[in-house]
């Protein structure tokens, strides 16, 4: 018993290691330098005037404090309260 099973492990390890350096990739030569001095190209932010930043009342940061202190912020309750109230 204790014989096959060193034989099966020692199977199992000479399979894994050389199925690594069978597998192994092989990408070719390395690209050329003038590829790495590539700048990335960056998309510009969208200009200030287009950006829409969403409003909130006064009344709604109000009830906000209020269902956060009554339900704790994120339950099922707060956003109930939050509905119920219009924000």
């Amino acid at each position: 018993m204790q014989r096959s099973l060193t034989l099966a492990a020692a199977a199992v390890i000479g399979l894994v290691s050389a199925g690594t350096v069978a597998t192994a990739a092989d990408f070719g030569r390395a690209p050329p330098p003038e590829y790495y001095a590539q700048a990335p190209e960056y998309y510009a932010p969208a200009p200030a005037e287009y950006v829409v930043v969403p409003q909130i009342s006064p009344r709604c940061m109000r009830w906000t404090n209020r269902c956060d202190r009554r339900w704790g912020m994120g339950s099922p309750r707060f956003a109930r309260c939050m509905w119920r109230h219009g924000c």
